[in-house]
């Protein structure tokens, strides 16, 4: 979505085969000779592509230095709480899911987990060192890392304090809007009080006009944005006047259309419908309060 080639990594084909279906992803690919082909032909064709690549991370970074592949931006979002669900290299996700890889067998097997996040986060480390933004997540791997000796592992940032913490002191924050209707179609009808409201936002334009054709929604249709203080504000009043809007026009097509004798009778002078509700309640008062 920014004009880039991205490989990721993850150890579970089904997880890629999802996002490819979904449209997150582009292309998935068995191996990494695999996967670099199809991001060196996107290059020569100066396209983006995401490429989904099954393969460990902690095996996967490592091979990457060694070629001397240069990566502009690394991060990592793998779950290292808990060391048990770690996959050490040498193992396929297909083995581990089988019940024949090892859980919790003591200190030997533990060591090893750890050993592999150390690996893994000395590659992200020799990205840094060679020029790459590299930031993980807040997954706990920097700690795992370090107790298994990365002594450096806290030079990579967190995501939180290195980029969001930042835009919050700036008073800028998430909103989302959700169209509780359950209709799709009503979430790209907020296009138009955004673009007046923000005209001059090419960041906030761009990112949601290709998160309509990129960012599928799950559950309720949804959109997030990030805001400046006080603009949260403004793009609340105005999809507020849109919605104001859509139900008047909504009720003014619902609403019956009066016969032209009622028109008729509506006009009546204010003297002359007196007169008439006067005749009619002598005649029968139960029809008086109708006229």
């Amino acid at each position: 979505m920014n004009g880039a080639l991205f490989l990721g990594i993850d150890v579970d084909p089904a997880r890629i085969e999802r996002r490819v279906l979904n449209g997150y992803c582009d292309r998935l690919a068995l191996g990494l000779d695999e996967a670099l082909d199809i991001l060196d032909d996107a290059r020569e064709q100066k396209r983006a592509v995401s490429v989904g690549l099954v393969g460990n991370c902690a095996e996967v970074l490592p091979e990457i230095v060694r070629r001397g592949i240069k990566v502009d931006a690394v991060t990592d979002q793998t779950s290292a709480h808990d060391p048990v669900e770690w996959l050490c290299p040498g193992w396929t996700f297909a083995r581990r899911s089988s019940g024949t890889a090892p859980r919790r067998s003591g200190v030997l097997r533990h060591n090893s987990r750890c050993e592999s996040m150390a690996e893994h986060v000395e590659a992200m480390l020799d990205f840094k060192r060679a020029g790459a933004v590299t930031f993980d997540y807040g997954n706990n791997i920097r700690k795992m890392a370090f107790d298994a000796g990365c002594k450096d592992a806290f030079e990579i940032p967190g995501f939180v304090p290195e980029y969001i913490r930042p835009l919050f002191c700036e008073g800028k924050g998430p909103f989302r809007w959700v169209a509780l209707s359950g209709d799709a179609s009503d979430i790209p009808k907020t296009g138009r009080p955004r673009a007046r409201t923000f005209p001059d936002d090419k960041t906030l334009n761009r990112w949601l006009r290709l998160a309509r054709d990129r960012v599928q929604f799950q559950g309720l249709p949804a959109r997030i944005c990030w805001l400046g203080y006080g603009e949260r504000a403004e793009m609340g009043e105005a999809i507020n006047e849109l919605v104001a809007a859509r139900r008047s026009e909504s009720a003014d097509r619902d609403r019956p259309r009066p016969s032209r004798h009622r028109l008729g009778r509506f006009a009546l002078p204010r003297d002359r419908r007196n007169e008439r509700r006067h005749r009619t309640r002598s005649l029968t008062g139960r029809f008086s309060t109708r006229c």
